[in-house]
């Protein structure tokens, strides 16, 4: 995944990411049971500072994917805090929207997030982090409802020109509770530019 962030004004920024899903299989692993489907997606937003804490943005994702495209619509809030230990909490509440052939999957998401620096009370450049993330997605499609949870971990290197640099490990577990439920293990790296 590639991302970049453009600074608009003091409150505002053009947030925008490119991101290829490239699907292995792993043999005699009965947990991760998921198929990962090889996609493309484009995604651009706007997001607004209300203050050093809170945030709101909203915008689109395009996704190629098997022959055919989706489109999702969301609308956020972020907050983060910084406490007074060497750990930043951050906070995330999404709602979106996919149009695809199918009909319209609606889906309330709630991140929360630790980010601890190697040393001091933040990231300084040239310096590693390690973040843990944790999210509950409810999705709701044609009257059903199916849970997700996710939860990740990001080792990360902000450079001297406030890129940054991360290496993800993620597993879904798709359909908590129900007989097609899947389980999913992504590895990602990212690299973030902001301008």
């Amino acid at each position: 995944m590639v991302n970049h962030s453009l600074l608009i004004s003091n409150r505002y920024q053009l947030k925008s990411s490119v991101e290829q899903r490239l699907p292995f299989i792993f043999s005699n692993v009965p947990f991760f049971s998921g198929t990962i489907k090889p996609r493309t997606d484009i995604t651009t937003g706007i997001q607004r500072k209300l203050n050093s804490n809170f945030s709101v943005a909203f915008g689109g994702m395009y996704r190629f994917i098997n022959n055919t495209t989706e489109q999702r619509l969301y609308q956020q809030v972020g907050f983060v805090q910084q406490t007074l230990s060497r750990v930043k909490v951050v906070h995330r509440l999404r709602v979106d929207e996919t149009f695809s052939v199918d009909p319209t999957e609606y889906r309330i998401r709630y991140r929360a997030g630790l980010q601890l620096p190697r040393s001091g009370f933040r990231v300084d450049p040239g310096e590693h982090y390690l973040a843990v993330l944790a999210e509950v997605l409810n999705k709701f499609q044609n009257k059903s409802y199916r849970p997700e949870v996710r939860f990740t971990s990001q080792f990360g290197f902000l450079f001297k020109n406030s890129n940054k640099g991360e290496l993800m490990l993620e597993v879904r577990m798709d359909g908590i509770g129900r007989n097609s439920a899947e389980n999913l293990f992504l590895l990602g790296l990212s690299y973030y530019l902001s301008k």
